[in-house]
């Protein structure tokens, strides 16, 4: 008898904004710009500390500054135009450090395979620094509730997901899930790492591929999260003994 279940293997990030992601994104990109700017023996990088100091203090600021509470709507307005000003100067010089960021790469000599993976490297930071200041433009700009597909959740390690599982007291884990199938005295029989799927859609797919190692696994238990109508359906035809709750519909009030 097997057991199928999944958990989230947490990645090391920090708690995800679009405005602390184009931090790193912009630091990242200073600093390699800086070291390519050194190799090929100009000084167009020689403020990069200086450069990523300006840039955070704009980002503390942005950091700082909240919507205001008050019923006095002059200063709501008020406060929502210092959010805008502020929101605006950042991203217009992370657009400054970017085109500069750009011109280094057109400075290299590209034959040189070092330079070819800085410059790849490189352009990896510019183009999540974009992507993050088309976000804030959209949410602060623009007043646009961003699509859940369309946030990234780590520059530095880009298939974080942001997962809900349900678990009491842990509303959200940042990481990715991990299925595991293993038998009765625990040893893992078969592994999947799940990048953008959930328990539901890997279900027959790790009955499957277990039974390919172990001939013998005629019976699996699930919890309800692995069920739909046609994995109970596809899965009996494979086993022998299934458990597989169906998942509880919400009770209108």
């Amino acid at each position: 008898m097997g057991r199928c279940d999944s958990f989230v293997v947490e990645t090391d990030v920090h708690f995800p904004t679009d405005i602390n992601l184009l931090f790193d994104a912009v630091r990242k990109m200073i600093q390699i710009a800086a070291i390519i700017s050194q190799g090929i023996g100009t000084s167009m990088w020689r403020q990069s500390a200086y450069n990523i100091k300006k840039f955070k203090r704009l980002y503390r600021i942005v950091q700082r500054l909240k919507h205001s509470t008050s019923k006095d709507e002059k200063k709501k307005a008020k406060k929502a135009r210092q959010i805008m000003d502020a929101h605006k100067a950042y991203i217009e010089l992370a657009e400054k450090y970017i085109l500069k960021a750009k011109s280094t790469i057109e400075m290299m000599e590209s034959s040189d395979i070092i330079n070819a993976v800085r410059a790849q490297e490189l352009q990896t930071y510019i183009n999540f620094a974009l992507w993050q200041i088309d976000l804030i433009k959209r949410r602060v700009l623009q007043d646009e509730k961003i699509p859940h597909r369309d946030k990234i959740f780590s520059i530095f390690e880009p298939h974080t997901e942001w997962i809900s599982k349900g678990k009491a007291g842990v509303p959200q884990e940042l990481g990715l899930r991990v299925c595991i199938l293993e038998d009765q005295y625990g040893f893992i029989l078969h592994h999947r790492v799940m990048e953008k799927e959930t328990d539901d859609k890997v279900a027959v797919a790790m009955v499957r591929s277990a039974q390919n190692k172990v001939s013998g696994l005629k019976g699996c238990s699930f919890d309800k999260g692995f069920y739909t109508p046609g994995n109970k359906m596809d899965l009996k035809k494979t086993l022998n003994i299934l458990v597989l709750p169906k998942k509880r519909q919400m009770q209108q009030g």
